[in-house]
């Protein structure tokens, strides 16, 4: 009898892993060809934010405190006044920089100073503005604020704790202020009713939000106190000042 084994198993297997291997370099190769994602970015701004009625100008000083190093040529100030865009490359920004304001890039220690006659638009009062720092490689939007712009001034809060005032005990006074520039804004106290002789004093800002900044004046009482006394408010944003006239009784 003549014998014969068979191969095409054999031959089989061997086409198979050839095979494997042909698409998986096909596939490697072709997912080489996308670039790379960018890594996210993260940075600390600290806003400073205001606003001239008299002029009709916006600045926006945005300080740089902490956070990646980026270039500047791919990262975008996003102004939006009233729902009209205006993009503003960083190249084509004043940016005050201790490294130098000829640097490539943007990093903690910069100063991004932006004013909206640079765009040639007047912006009104009541107006609603949204700021945008935009970074192109990873879309990602580093730091952003809305604000409401008014050159109107308004105590929306006050209390004083404890209520009396209580004689020859600490007391804290918090007044909530509406502004149009919060971080730029300065609450002074005449106590001079509680005290019976000439008292100013400033008082501590505690927090800002939106177009909204609270703050507090912490202090001792007489040891005596006078049957009605009062604290006379003046809030002072630029070039504008409001006084009011708040009972401590």
């Amino acid at each position: 009898m003549k014998r014969e084994e068979a191969v095409s198993e054999v031959i089989g297997t061997i086409l198979v892993l050839a095979i494997t291997v042909v698409l998986f370099a096909a596939v490697f190769f072709y997912v080489q060809q996308f670039p790379l994602a960018s890594p996210s970015e993260q940075i600390t701004v600290y806003p400073e934010i205001s606003y001239n009625p008299e002029s009709h100008v916006l600045f926006e000083n945005l300080s740089v405190k902490a956070g990646s190093i980026i270039l500047r040529s791919e990262t975008y100030l996003i102004v939006i006044i009233n729902n009209v865009e205006h993009t503003n490359q960083l190249t084509n920004i004043t940016i005050l920089s201790p490294y130098g304001n000829t640097s490539r890039y943007l990093e903690p220690g910069d100063s991004i100073q932006w004013n909206s006659t640079s765009i040639g638009v007047d912006v009104t009062d009541n107006s609603t503005v949204t700021s945008i720092l935009f970074y192109k490689p990873s879309s990602q939007v580093l730091w952003q604020s809305k604000n409401n712009l008014s050159s109107q001034q308004s105590i929306s809060a006050f209390y004083v704790t404890p209520s009396p005032i209580i004689a020859n005990k600490s007391y804290m006074i918090v007044i909530q202020v509406n502004t149009f520039d919060p971080n730029g804004t300065e609450v002074y106290l005449n106590l001079t009713s509680l005290y019976g002789t000439e008292f100013n004093t400033s008082m501590s800002l505690y927090r800002t939000s939106g177009n909204s900044a609270i703050f507090y004046y912490y202090g001792n009482s007489p040891h005596s106190l006078p049957a009605n006394c009062f604290a006379y408010v003046t809030v002072i944003t630029g070039g504008t000042t409001l006084k009011s006239k708040l009972n401590l009784s």
